[in-house]
């Protein structure tokens, strides 16, 4: 059973798409909750497991971070925010992150490049 110290069961389910935490990857899981503590603030998850066949139906690979079940988006609003998250995930080693202008992608895909961040 995948558990968690900071995020609930309901909190998966408002993704997009809809998703477990069972869906998770454990390992993943304990790193977020790290990011969380570091943070200092609240993350709210906008994505999570996206299964290989609606990643496809979305023109993509089928296989990176969501579908491995180790990557979220996490909603940041606001640049402090940003800042916050950021800060502790290069702190906590992350090294898949993607920045976007409303989210930020934290990923440990396996078979995928590391030390990267990229721009939506």
């Amino acid at each position: 059973m995948i558990t968690s110290k900071h995020f609930t069961e309901k909190e998966f389910q408002k993704c997009t798409p809809s998703c477990s935490l069972q869906d998770m990857d454990q390992g993943f899981i304990n790193q977020l909750d790290e990011l969380r503590k570091e943070a200092g603030i609240p993350l709210v998850l906008s994505s999570a497991y996206r299964s290989p066949a609606w990643e496809k139906s979305k023109g993509r690979s089928g296989d990176g971070d969501h579908p491995q079940k180790k990557g979220v988006d996490i909603r940041c609003n606001t640049s402090a925010n940003r800042y916050k998250i950021l800060k502790a995930a290069y702190k906590l080693g992350i090294r898949r992150i993607g920045i976007a202008k409303t989210y930020i992608h934290i990923g440990s895909g396996d078979n995928l490049p590391d030390d990267v961040a990229w721009m939506y």
